[in-house]
């Protein structure tokens, strides 16, 4: 994946501007064809979660070949367009992306 960017995502939904500045970015990568990947920490993931819109929100990213995943541990039943990893695969997309971005 040398032309490839993981977007570590710290920032919930709803809670400032954060979130829209992560997805903007990644959706800015992926239009311009740069293989891209995000990367949902536990926080997100549990706002997500409890949110109406997780479906549409997730989506945004995922209908434009974005690619997300997350520590499957910490992945909540129901997130469908996030891929549960065990800690080996994060670790080796963490080092095949050619640029690791954390918001």
């Amino acid at each position: 994946m040398a032309d490839s960017v993981l977007y570590l995502v710290r920032h919930a939904p709803g809670r400032g501007g954060g979130w829209r500045e992560s997805v903007d970015m990644a959706l800015t990568g992926a239009a311009f064809g740069v293989t891209t990947l995000v990367w949902f920490e536990a926080a997100p993931l549990k706002v997500l979660a409890r949110r109406a819109d997780h479906g549409d929100l997730l989506a945004e990213l995922t209908g434009f070949g974005v690619r997300c995943v997350a520590r499957r541990d910490d992945l909540p039943a129901g997130l469908d367009g996030i891929e549960g990893l065990d800690d080996s695969a994060l670790h080796g997309l963490r080092h095949s992306a050619a640029q690791l971005i954390i918001l």
